[in-house]
């Protein structure tokens, strides 16, 4: 008689995988089939890291499956103890190493603000000794002009001198002269010889004098030119300070000019990080009882209660549950008392307004039933009598819609555009009907130009000229020659009293997908023809791709070059340029980027209305499935009113075009769906954790949904379900991709900027104890979709770790230090991955 091992049972929801039960449905040989194949990727041996991780994967997925086929008994379920006291042993040590690399980060923190404030230092005395420098020049100036002034003290002396030596020669041959005319009675007989001789005396005495004259003539030439030589020699020295004082300046200046930029970027992303602070949270879900959640959410807003970590489950036939925590406001912040302070506070307005959520839900019978729990309030409301059809209806007649044309005025509005979006949400049929317009707007003749960053296989089809993100900066640079050499041509007709020409002959069409790989890479320049463009066109040596695109923007449209650009962030921090260059931009934001265009395009009541707006066609849609409700977008044209309205049809504006388009498949569509699936999926997921979580915490509120029966948990239900579910999650590699999500409203950090603030530490952990994804969280926070090869992805997460890591939080996934980049320095990182 076979012996099988004792079954132990458990109610522990942590239990490892390899205490579950196995059972043998198929034969062994399959088993030892797949051993066998696993024997033979002993002889590969990757370099990459993750190809080495699947090797080592099938490697151990052989050995399980040769030990299953020779030990796996059908029927058995083993319970090993030692492994669950091996991985507590392990969450022991981790918090323990955590705190070691705690106290070590801060100690290298204090280090660093050492050496900074030692730069500093130097910094100061840099400045000083230069102060004292210009100190110096300027005595050697004053005594300079000493000098001078004392030369020409010197020149008037010799000047008088000279003047009172004629002057007493000049007497002395008066006194001669009446000495002669004295004796004339007396030495006739002399007179001609003396008149001789006071002839011959008076020709040396003009010779005498012209040679003084002529040497006095000579010396005060001999000064002026030594002055001259002086004064030319001190110019061109001020000239030489002058100018390296200006260049000092200019570039002190552009160094201002991009902290101010960058200031503005970080209060714009502060100011709506504060305003979301104070908004509710709603439930990120697209089923009746969260959609109905959402309304009450909005309606306890109203009544000055604000929602947080909102939970919906399923109570009955014809009831939900909400449970949710609230916003705590600190005393004296509340403004008048508008917003409940405490959970006690919130309960009390709630018992006030259950008549109001009763009338918020529609088909409501009952009157809410009011819990408080530990730390949460929990809402059991009654929807036996929503008419769910009727709801869709008025829901999608209440939502306005501009007229049909509303798509060619905007294109035809705008002569650049900017596509905002993330990847499977319509792009591809936007971007046939925006080339469409431009075509036929420039009368159909226009050349596109199309450089494709990421080799899409859709973008085949347009025959791109630029293939790759570096051949797309080439092309960035040739679209920003083409500019500058039609401003030259119009420089000449201007000049020559000449027409000025259209090039009506020569229109052209520059589309450029996915720009936001283009700047990652390659905006800080490094390629030599960057350079010498930049310096040939009097450009600072940085930010070469948002250079090409403002030179293109600003200039381009009379010059009969329209643009059209495609990314997932073209935000201004993100392009690297100021918030007003967007302005000669119109935006055109999609998908889960909705939130952030109203957010950043919106303010005020307008900001609300377009919120409610955007509610209201996701619940349309969710509740009709109606595929003409599935595509819309938020339309902001430059100082005009942000609108939000239903794409064209896919070929609503391809009559009169006549180069190749892009081709929308079915197969786009299919993608499409799944990945909207795979977001409910994990949502839901997501909320099963939490339930989970909130059952097994509080004892007290089984027997609640027990109705005081005092009745076991049903193991035949979903709990089973539930908990197969967190198993799964708790051993779920979390680094694994998920859909992008940008609900958070707030802009988007920037990945690759050095350093961690302390905003952005508080952000990352307010949003993951929300979530409790690393996927999710960095999604919200950076704005960047998980890839294997993306240097944006990588960085996140490295900051991402590292915040939780130095504030106690428990890591998803890999533990700290198994991952080979938590020990990196971020510069490392970096230089690595560019490499």
């Amino acid at each position: 008689m076979t012996s099988y091992p004792q079954i132990i049972p458990t109610d522990n929801p942590l239990r490892p995988l390899a205490a579950r039960p196995t059972r043998e449905t198929k034969p062994r040989l399959w088993l030892l089939v797949l051993a066998t194949c696993s024997t033979l990727t002993f002889g590969i041996r990757p370099q990459q890291p993750l190809l080495a991780t699947l090797m080592w994967t099938i490697r151990l997925g052989g050995a399980a499956c040769a030990v299953a086929a020779l030990y796996r008994d059908p029927e058995v379920e083993i319970y090993d103890p030692i492994a669950e006291a091996t991985a507590l042993h392990q969450l022991q040590m981790t918090r323990l190493e955590a705190t070691h690399q705690l106290a070590l980060q801060q100690k290298q923190w204090e280090i660093q603000q050492y050496y900074d404030a030692q730069a500093t230092q130097q910094i100061q005395v840099t400045i000083d000794h230069s102060a004292k420098l210009l100190q110096q020049k300027e005595f050697e100036l004053l005594q300079l002009r000493q000098a001078l002034a004392n030369q020409q003290v010197e020149f008037e002396t010799e000047k008088q001198r000279l003047t009172q030596s004629w002057q007493s020669q000049w007497e002395r041959l008066e006194v001669q002269t009446a000495e002669l005319e004295a004796a004339k009675n007396q030495l006739k007989a002399e007179r001609d010889a003396i008149h001789a001789w006071a002839e011959e005396k008076a020709v040396e005495l003009d010779a005498t004098e012209r040679e003084a004259r002529s040497q006095l003539s000579a010396r005060a030439a001999k000064l002026e030119q030594d002055l001259d030589h002086q004064r030319q020699l001190l110019i061109e020295e001020f000239e030489k300070q002058h100018n390296a004082l200006v260049e000092m300046c200019q570039k002190e200046i552009e160094n201002y000019r991009r902290l101010i930029a960058d200031q503005e970027a970080t209060i714009e992303s502060q100011r709506l990080y504060l305003y979301n602070l104070q908004q509710p949270q709603y439930v990120e879900g697209t089923t009746t009882e969260e959609l109905l959640a959402d309304r009450v959410i909005a309606y306890l807003y109203e009544q000055g209660i604000i929602v947080r970590s909102p939970l919906v489950t399923p109570y009955g036939k014809a009831k939900f549950r909400l449970s949710f925590g609230i916003l705590a406001i600190a005393p004296g912040k509340n403004d008048k008392g508008k917003y409940a302070e405490t959970l006690i506070d919130a309960f009390k307005r709630l018992e006030r307004v259950k008549e109001g959520i009763r009338g918020v839900v529609p088909g409501c019978r009952t009157m809410p039933d009011l819990e408080l729990l530990h730390r949460q309030i929990r809402l059991t409301i009654d929807t036996s009598g929503v008419d769910w059809e009727a709801e869709a209806r008025r829901a999608a007649e209440a939502i306005p819609e501009p007229l049909q044309e509303h798509f060619e005025q905007f294109v035809e509005s705008c002569y650049h555009i900017g596509l905002f979006g993330p990847t499977r949400m319509g792009k591809t049929v936007c971007i046939n009907n925006i080339l469409a317009v431009m075509q036929r707007r420039l009368g159909g003749n226009a050349q596109l130009i199309v450089g494709d960053a990421k080799l899409s296989t859709a973008l085949k089809v347009l025959k791109p000229r630029y293939l790759g993100a570096k051949e797309c900066l080439k092309g960035l640079r040739e679209a920003a020659d083409e500019v500058q050499r039609r401003i030259e041509l119009r420089e000449a007709d201007y000049r020559s009293d000449r027409p000025l020409r259209e090039f009506s002959h020569d229109q052209r069409i520059y589309f450029f997908d996915e720009i936001n790989e283009v700047i990652s890479r390659f905006n800080q320049p490094v390629d030599p023809d960057d350079l010498e463009w930049l310096k040939d066109h009097d450009f600072p040596p940085k930010f070469a791709v948002s250079t090409y695109l403002l030179r293109l923007w600003r200039m381009g449209a009379e010059l009969g070059v329209l643009t059209l650009i495609a990314g997932q962030n073209l935000m201004a921090n993100q392009l690297k340029i100021n918030v007003v260059d967007l302005e000669n931009l119109g935006l055109l934001f999609m998908g889960g980027a909705i939130s952030i265009g109203i957010n950043y395009r919106c303010k005020g009541t307008e900001k609300s209305d377009l919120e409610a707006q955007y509610r209201l066609r996701r619940e349309r849609y969710f509740k009709t499935k109606d595929k003409q409700y599935k595509y819309y977008g938020l339309f902001a044209l430059p100082n005009e009113q942000p609108y939000l309205a239903q794409m064209p049809a896919p070929d609503a504006y391809l009559s009169a075009f006549t180069i190749p388009l892009l081709e929308a498949t079915e197969t786009d569509e299919e993608e499409e769906s799944e990945f909207l699936e795979s977001e409910l999926d994990q949502t839901q997921l997501d909320e099963a954790d939490r339930s989970v979580q909130d059952t097994t915490n509080s004892g007290a509120d089984s027997g609640a949904d027990g109705a005081g029966s005092g009745a076991g948990p049903d193991r035949t239900g979903a709990a089973p379900e539930i908990v197969r579910r967190l198993e799964d999650l708790l051993h779920q590699d979390f680094t694994g991709a998920h859909p992008t999500d940008y609900s958070s409203g707030a802009a988007p950090e920037n990945p690759l900027a050095p350093g961690i603030s302390p905003v952005l530490v508080q952000r990352v952990l307010v949003q993951y104890d929300q979530l409790q994804n690393q996927s999710k969280t960095i999604e919200k926070i950076w704005g960047t979709p998980r890839s294997g090869t993306s240097i944006k992805y990588l960085a996140a997460k490295w900051k991402f770790r590292k915040i939780l890591y130095e504030n106690g939080r428990k890591l998803p996934g890999k533990a700290w230090g198994e991952d080979p980049n938590d020990w990196k320095r971020f510069d490392e990182l970096i230089g690595d991955e560019s490499s």
